[in-house]
């Protein structure tokens, strides 16, 4: 049971990040780094990957002519995704289920310390508005 909880996180986790990876690259933007776990990182070319997997993440170049819509969509996708796989999926994948939908909650949090998708949307609508308002004066 324990490893079914340990897989059904990993497969959530990696799964919102590949949806990240995806807009990236349908977009033409440039993968920084990829990290799949927390602790001890096998290093290949820009990918970490530890055996203990608790949290991922991807870190992109954003191209300047990227929307607010681009953005949107590599920001956040990912938790539509997760939501998704929490309702369609059956019950045989409870745990995937739960963890998705945990996922995505957590990720749409604008939680500043934990720089969840959320958060970094909120900073990109942040910008515009200043943008915007430098301009009007």
């Amino acid at each position: 049971m324990i490893l079914e909880i340990y897989k059904s996180w990993i497969i959530v986790l990696v799964l919102h990040e590949l949806t990240h990876i995806f807009f990236v690259v349908l977009f033409r933007g440039k993968i920084d780094k990829v990290i799949i776990g927390n602790f001890i990182f096998l290093h290949i070319k820009k990918v970490a990957i530890s055996p203990i997997v608790i949290n991922c993440s991807v870190s992109f170049e954003e191209d300047k002519n990227w929307g607010i819509v681009k953005q949107a969509l590599i920001l956040l996708m990912p938790a539509i995704v997760n939501l998704t796989m929490g309702i369609l999926l059956g019950y045989n994948f409870i745990f995937i289920k739960i963890f998705s939908i945990f996922i995505r909650i957590n990720s749409l949090l604008p939680i500043p310390y934990l720089q969840t998708d959320g958060f970094l949307m909120f900073e990109e609508l942040q910008k515009i508005y200043k943008r915007r308002k430098k301009s009007q004066q």
